[in-house]
């Protein structure tokens, strides 16, 4: 059994903490100052650099890949409000969080929902069963 901690709640926790410093140093910004465009920049670069780390870092368990799937559904509600790739990954973490009545069997790899019985074929363009 291993016991050492998912590495992914780290890299969460340095790209949140890196997007925090990026937005505070955007707060109050004088974009005539030298060295506050400087700053704003660096941490910029800085956040970028983690949340690249952060896609390179492989989960160990299920719940540091659901905290995954929910940091991406933040990353995309945030960065695409017009699309909806946030709450598709909401409904995965959901999934892995087994919300579902039917809930994920990560053993049998697949939804009990595929357990059903064949009513009739559906018939191919030829006119036969498929």
């Amino acid at each position: 059994m291993n016991t050492e901690p998912d590495p992914v709640f780290a890299a969460i926790a340095a790209a949140d903490e890196a997007q925090r410093e990026h937005l505070a140093a955007l707060d109050g910004l004088d974009e005539d100052s030298d060295a506050q465009m400087r700053r704003a920049n660096a941490a910029a670069d800085a956040e970028t650099k983690a949340f690249e780390q952060l896609t390179q870092v492989m989960p160990t368990t299920q719940a540091g890949l659901r905290a995954l799937v929910e940091r991406y559904a933040v990353e995309a509600e945030e960065t695409e409000r017009w699309s909806v790739g946030g709450s598709y990954l909401r409904h995965i973490a959901r999934v892995l969080a087994c919300e579902s009545t039917c809930p994920f069997r990560p053993v049998e790899r697949q939804f009990c929902e595929f357990r059903q019985e064949l009513v009739r074929a559906i018939p191919n363009p030829v006119g036969g069963p498929s």
